[in-house]
């Protein structure tokens, strides 16, 4: 009987794969025998799924933004206020998982100033997630359009930067996401 192959889950694996070696090396570490080693699979295999060291690349980064969308799809029935923390908070990391997985979406962002098809998928991600937490902001204060963007950037704004801190040991991601909680309580 022929084997079944899982295709999907196998590109899976080689992307997370992907992704330990871009925590460890960033973007610039990535070949597709790196990736093949840390995989523990042949070169031939990576090659199978990915035609190229940047067809990875790119893949990786659409599954790192698909898995953030697939999280917040999980809110739907959630209040507002509850869907708007859930998009600020998300990225703190609260474990070595979620180091490693913000690790790799700043080193995308690194990578996205000089490769424009990086850019433009963070920059699309970047623009939907802004646009959900200014609709989620005007929900929960009934303010216009133009305040609740204003709201939405200095919000994501204060994330990005306590997700820093976070990441680099500077503060405790309890305590940035206190911080979090505060400023959405505050919003006027």
């Amino acid at each position: 009987m022929p084997k079944i192959v899982d295709h999907e889950l196998r590109r899976s694996e080689i992307v997370r794969a992907l992704w330990q070696v871009i925590a460890l090396h960033g973007i610039e570490g990535v070949s597709l025998r790196v990736v093949a080693q840390a995989a523990g699979v042949s070169i031939g295999r990576i090659q199978h799924y990915f035609d190229s060291r940047e067809a990875l690349v790119l893949a990786g980064i659409d599954r790192l933004v698909a898995h953030a969308v697939a999280a917040y799809d999980d809110t739907v029935d959630a209040p507002a206020r509850d869907r708007l923390l859930h998009v600020l908070v998300q990225q703190v990391p609260r474990t070595e998982a979620g180091r490693i997985g913000v690790a790799v979406w700043y080193a995308y962002l690194a990578s996205a100033i000089t490769d424009p098809r990086i850019r433009e998928v963070l920059a699309e991600a970047l623009r939907v997630g802004e646009a959900e937490c200014a609709a989620h902001v005007r929900a929960m204060r009934g303010i216009s359009e133009a305040d609740a963007v204003v709201a939405a950037r200095r919000l994501l704004a204060l994330s990005d930067g306590l997700t820093l801190r976070v990441l680099v040991g500077g503060l405790d991601a309890d305590h940035a996401i206190a911080a979090l909680h505060a400023e959405v309580d505050a919003i006027r």
